[in-house]
Order: C-alpha cells, then sequence, then structure tokens
C-alpha cells in the first residue's frame, strides 16, 4: 500500500507531500488543475521513461519519492529479499521507500530503501506495488496477448502456463542444436575420418614423450665422440694415472701435514679437507672410466639416432608443426578425434530429450487449452453481466478460444491457443473483436469489470484508475463507483474522476487545485474533511456556482454511496 508521496520540482508541482490511506480515495479538481501529474509522478516511481519535460521550468532536478507498506508474504517482499533490499519489518508489513531523482543533463537516478540501484530495477518491484489503469493501459487490453494473459489469470494457470514457457524455450534450443548438428554431420565424419588417417600415421612411428628434445642432445654427444673421449682420458691421467697426477700430490700434501700436526690445532681440519678431496677424486675417476668404457657398447648408434630424427623431422614437416611443439599437437588431435566421436551421442541425448519434451509439451499444452476452454465461458458470462451493471445494458461478451495447427506446430511460450474477446454494446448488433469496435468508455468499463473479477486472486496492493469514468453519466457513473468502493474494500484504490457520482462513493477524497500568481503557477493536493468533501461534490455537481441545492444532492450522494 502507498502511504506517503512526495514531489518536489515535477510539472506545476513546486513541493508536495500528501499521505494516502487504505480504501478508495477519489481525486478530484478542475479539469488542468494537475491530476494527470500524479499518475505521471508515480509512473516514475514504477520505473517509466524519464521524461525531462517533467521537471519545473526553472529548475535542474526534480524528485518523487513513495513510502509504503508491503505485506511480508507479498511478491513484493520476496522481491526485495531476493535483491537484498529489503528492510526490518514493522509488524506484519515491511517499510519500503522509492525515490527517484530527475536532473536537467539528462540524468535519472533511482534508490530503493537508500540504496542506489539501476531505473530499470524499479520495473522490478514496480509492477508488484501498483497496477495503473488509464487510457494507455486499456488500449492494451486489445492486443491478444493481453486477452491470454487475463485468461490465464483468471482460470489461475501461471504455473502450468510458466512450464509451458519453460518446455518451449527447451524445445526451440534443441531442434537449433540438432539443426546444427544436422547440418555440420558431412564435414564432421570428413573431418573424423581425416584425423583417423593421421593419428593412425603417427601411430606407426610412434613418437615417445620429449623423444625429440632428448635425441637431439645424444646426436650432439655423439658427433663429438672422439673429442669426447680424449677429454675424459687426459682428465683420468691428470687426476690419478699419470705421474704427478692430483691424487697422489694431495695425499703427499696430507702426509707432510700430519707429521706436524700435533704443533698446530688448526692444521686438523685441513688435513680433513684434503681426506675427502683424496676420495672425491677417486670416485670422479671411477666415472670417468665407467663412462669411457661404455662409449664402445654400441658403434653405429650415431647413425640410428640420425634416421630417428630424420622420421621425426619428416613428420613434423607434413603436419606443419614445429618439432619441439609436435607431441602438444598429437595431443590437440586425440582431443578434438575425441570430441568428434563424443558428438554423436550428444546427439543422440539431445534427440532424447527433444522427443520428451514435445511430448511432455502437448500434453500439458491440451491440459491448458481444456482449461481455458471451460474457464473462458465463465468469464464470458461473469463479464457479460459486469458490463450490463456498468451502463451496457444490451452488451454482450464472448472469449473465442482457437487453435492454429501453425501455433501447434511452433509450439509457443503460452500453449497452441489464440484468445480474442469479442463484444457488443448495442442490441441487434453481433459480437466483433474488442479491438474493432470498442470505444474508449467502453474499453475502460471492460477493464473495469476485469479488475473487479480477478482482484481476489491480484497480489498487487494499490490500484489507480485514471478518468475510467470516461464516456459515463448519471446512474452508470454510480455504478462505477460502487465497483471501485467495492474493490476499495480489499485494495488501496486510487481513483481520478470528474464525476460526483464516482467521487462520492470514496472512502477518501483530495482535491487537486492550481495557484496561478503573476509570475508563476504551482499545483498542489489537499485533503478534504466531510464539509470539504460536501463542498467539492456541490462543484462537481453544478459548476462554479454552489447552492444549497447542490449541496443538498451532495450529502445525498454521500449518504447513499457509503
Amino acid at each position: 500500500m502507498l502511504t506517503t508521496l512526495s514531489i518536489r520540482q515535477i510539472a506545476l508541482i513546486d513541493q508536495l507531500e500528501l499521505d494516502f490511506a487504505a480504501g478508495m480515495t477519489a481525486l478530484t479538481g478542475e479539469t488542468g488543475a494537475g491530476k494527470s501529474i500524479l499518475i505521471d509522478a508515480i509512473g516514475l516511481l514504477l520505473g517509466d521513461r524519464a521524461n525531462m519535460n517533467l521537471l519545473r521550468a526553472g529548475c535542474d532536478q526534480g524528485e518523487v519519492a513513495g513510502e509504503f507498506l508491503v505485506p511480508m508474504d507479498s511478491p513484493a517482499a520476496h522481491w526485495l529479499e531476493e535483491q537484498e533490499l529489503g528492510e526490518e519489518p514493522e509488524g506484519e508489513r515491511l517499510p519500503l521507500i522509492v525515490r527517484r531523482v530527475l536532473s536537467r543533463d539528462g540524468r535519472s537516478k533511482a534508490w530503493i530503501n537508500g540504496r542506489p540501484v539501476p531505473g530499470q530495477t524499479l520495473k522490478g518491484i514496480g509492477r508488484h506495488l501498483i497496477d495503473i489503469h488509464g487510457q494507455h493501459q486499456n488500449q492494451r487490453l486489445m492486443q491478444a496477448k493481453t486477452q491470454l494473459a487475463l485468461l490465464d489469470h483468471f482460470c489461475d494457470l501461471k504455473g502450468q502456463v510458466d512450464e509451458l514457457g519453460r518446455l518451449s524455450r527447451q524445445i526451440h534450443s534443441d531442434e537449433a542444436q540438432l539443426a546444427n548438428h544436422q547440418a555440420e554431420q558431412a564435414s564432421r565424419a570428413d573431418r573424423l575420418a581425416f584425423l583417423e588417417f593421421q593419428l593412425e600415421e603417427i601411430e606407426r612411428v610412434d613418437p615417445q614423450p620429449d623423444e625429440f628434445n632428448q635425441l637431439h642432445a645424444e646426436l650432439k654427444r655423439l658427433s663429438r665422440l672422439d673429442e669426447w673421449r680424449q677429454v675424459l682420458a687426459e682428465q683420468m691421467a691428470a687426476l690419478f694415472d699419470e705421474d704427478g697426477n692430483a691424487h697422489d700430490r694431495i695425499g703427499a700434501a696430507e702426509q707432510s701435514l700430519s707429521r706436524i700436526a700435533d704443533l698446530d690445532e688448526a692444521l686438523g681440519p685441513v688435513i680433513e679437507t684434503l681426506q675427502s678431496a683424496e676420495i672425491q677424486i677417486a670416485e670422479a675417476v671411477d666415472t670417468l672410466r665407467d663412462r669411457l668404457e661404455s662409449s664402445d657398447a654400441d658403434p653405429e648408434r650415431l647413425a640410428t639416432v640420425e634416421a630417428r630424427l630424420d622420421t621425426l623431422h619428416e613428420l613434423a614437416r607434413k603436419h606443419r608443426v614445429a618439432p619441439e611443439m609436435f607431441e602438444q599437437h598429437v595431443a590437440d588431435l586425440r582431443e578434438e578425434y575425441q570430441q568428434l566421436e563424443q558428438a554423436g551421442s550428444t546427439l543422440g541425448e539431445v534427440e532424447t530429450r527433444l522427443a520428451e519434451n514435445r511430448a511432455t509439451y502437448d500434453r500439458l499444452a491440451a491440459e491448458v487449452s481444456k482449461k481455458r476452454a471451460t474457464g473462458a465461458k465463465k468469464l464470458a458470462e461473469r463479464l457479460k453481466a459486469s458490463i450490463r451493471e456498468l451502463g451496457m445494458p444490451n452488451g454482450e461478451f464472448e472469449v473465442q478460444l482457437t487453435q492454429p495447427e501453425t501455433l501447434a506446430e511452433r509450439r509457443g511460450e503460452r500453449g497452441i491457443d489464440e484468445v480474442v474477446f469479442l463484444i457488443s454494446a448495442n442490441r441487434g448488433q453481433p459480437v466483433a473483436p474488442l479491438d474493432q469496435i470498442a470505444s474508449g468508455g467502453e474499453l475502460a468499463r471492460v477493464s473495469l469489470a476485469l479488475k473487479t473479477l480477478t482482484a481476489g486472486d491480484d497480489p498487487v496492493g494499490t490500484f489507480i484508475f485514471d478518468e475510467v469514468d470516461t464516456g459515463i453519466g448519471g446512474a452508470t457513473a454510480a455504478i462505477v463507483g460502487a465497483h471501485l468502493r467495492a474493490l476499495g474494500d480489499s485494495r488501496q484504490v486510487l481513483c481520478v474522476t470528474h464525476l460526483p457520482q464516482v467521487a462520492a462513493h470514496g472512502h477518501h477524497q483530495a482535491r487537486i487545485e492550481k495557484d496561478e500568481q503573476a509570475d508563476s503557477t504551482r499545483t498542489w493536493v489537499r485533503g478534504l474533511d466531510a464539509d470539504e468533501r460536501v463542498e467539492e461534490l456541490a462543484r462537481m455537481l453544478g459548476g462554479r456556482e454552489v447552492t444549497e441545492q447542490t449541496r443538498a444532492h451532495a450529502r445525498e450522494l454521500l449518504a447513499s454511496s457509503a
């Protein structure tokens, strides 16, 4: 429920604070006083496009803020929780403050409970807070998708229609995937055959991990084998075999220092180091001798290594990759081959899922169609009775339901049905589609009738009716007022009206006034007490001249409407 509306520097409004109560509030005033400004301001809170023309002349910034109380178990409360924008509850309700600021430079900013949000986010919460019914919204009633949505709401089909939408999206996704698979099937088969040929060729060569680098290192050593042997032999001699070798000289030094070790304690560690050096030299020479003796094991190894490297180079050249990258190339080929092989099994999974979803969709769509057909008859009967009460005594109403074959084949998100609302306002005239013959006033009354019928299931807490009384008067206006008051018993209703018969049914009434001064014009709103309501209704009944007779009539209207 909307509790407070604050408007600053918007259109003709300088500064306005307006409190709203539960029930029906009639908003009245002279033509041109600015009643539509309130609707536009509330629209900004609901995420309507920021129209900078709404800024008050001479002002660089305008602001609208609304305070709401939201039931704890409502969709609005769940939305706030999901977006992590909720506040601490006040009893059984959550407080909510929505704020919108327009700037002359074209920027628009929005806040929910003090936290900045994108302007588009306001639409997310707005659709749970307020439902506006005006000429623009009534025009939507003529659209086929709106009529279908209204029928589904009346039949309580939201869960089943949502499931149809999910199935429809999955079916279309799988159909597209299947078409792509089938279109690529020939090229995939060719690619598989080519990869198989390449991998078989590679397997015949059987390259080993890091083989190319290892063979290159071995080739380098084998090509300098004589130099290698010579160096090893020379160093073995210098270290151990020839006269005056390093091992013997270190041993001699160790023996000489040992003879005088008792004269100098610091020589002990030096002697130990020399002893260790003797051992390490002997071990190094043993290793060099083993390496030298093993070098004669395979005298043809050089030719073998060169031939193997030639084979690997040729294979890499055929695959147009560097030899050192060939191992990764082989891994990539094998992965691609595996993926293409798995694509066949994936295709089978898609086909199976598609068949199952089509069958499920068709079964559910048939159930939904059956429920729609039953609900369409009930809705038509109730709407016919309601519009006859609302000033169309000879009105007829039908809800036509068809299942075009093309729609069934398409498996749309809302099922396989097309819905058309048919109406006749005059005796003897056949029913025809609502969008072809209904006037603005008739649309407004059909819209009000629909809202009255479905209000009990509507989670939105506030309804706004902008001049729903267009094209009616007298007794019909009183009936429209009674319908609005009945809505106000369970919902907050704000009604902009020019008719006293409608305004009199309000639980509350506020007057919108325009104050014209020498250099400016301002619009303001004030709530009316009982005496002021009589004066305002008398004005609406008799024009500018209010008489005791019109006052008496106004009192009668209030008394009969309560």
